[in-house]
């Protein structure tokens, strides 16, 4: 999905008035949230301002929510189109989901204001030998390096459960889905920092001259580590 196609949605957007004011979140889950990447929040279950680009490059616009899901993924949409129409769509049939947060979930102020969409995009997966599935994007657009929704990862955490996720409330023993250059798609995990660094930063002098190393006890940054290299590094 391109930042292009990204712009042309939120233009979209602005055209599409809501009479819904009801919203059933799948899940909303939050934490402190961080400039240099977003909480996982989950798909919304009913209706939602958005947006659908399919693998056509068809663009649907209107009510969106998702109607099932496998492995946490959408496996089916509904668009509900300004005449009334809906039309179901396969997330196998998905390049790139919108949805706009709804309004209540700003209200415990875990999520930041600047964040208006939840966004799945098409990348493969390495936790199922690189099968394109459907993963929120937890990073801005922008830059080689973008973070995604683990939930392999996320689910191993015993703190508490929310929705259909169980979380850890620290994101130190927490892990990722990274998609650099489009292609080159990872699991980034606490424990292995630093082959990680070596292996997403270790070709931009100006990022190492920051960031010359990084350990296990650094996984905190990592968000910000990206942040640094998306500015400084992706030309």
């Amino acid at each position: 999905m391109s930042n292009n196609q990204y712009r042309i949605g939120l233009r979209l957007l602005t055209t599409i008035t809501s009479h819904e004011r009801f919203f059933d979140c799948h899940c909303i889950v939050g934490r402190s949230p961080c400039l240099a990447q977003y909480d996982p929040v989950g798909a919304l279950s009913m209706w939602s301002e958005g947006y659908v680009v399919t693998l056509q490059n068809d663009t649907l616009q209107g009510q969106v929510r998702v109607g099932s899901l496998v492995n946490d993924s959408p496996a089916s949409v509904i668009v509900r189109t300004s005449d009334g129409s809906k039309l179901k769509v396969k997330g196998a049939d998905i390049q790139l989901m919108a949805q706009r947060l709804p309004s209540f979930a700003y209200s415990t102020g875990s999520i930041p204001r600047d964040r208006e969409m939840v966004i799945f995009e098409r990348v493969p997966n390495p936790r199922q030998h690189e099968k394109p599935m459907l993963l929120e994007r937890l990073t801005p657009f922008g830059g080689s390096v973008v973070l995604y929704f683990d939930v392999a990862g996320w689910k191993k955490t015993t703190e508490y459960t929310f929705g259909n996720f169980t979380i850890e409330t620290r994101r130190q023993d927490l892990s990722y889905i990274v998609l650099k250059n489009g292609r080159e798609a990872q699991v980034a995990k606490r424990g292995d920092m630093e082959a990680v660094h070596e292996r997403l930063f270790g070709d931009c002098p100006a990022f190492i001259r920051n960031y010359p190393s990084a350990t296990r006890r650094n996984w905190s940054q990592f968000g910000e580590m990206v942040l640094a290299y998306n500015q400084l590094c992706s030309y």
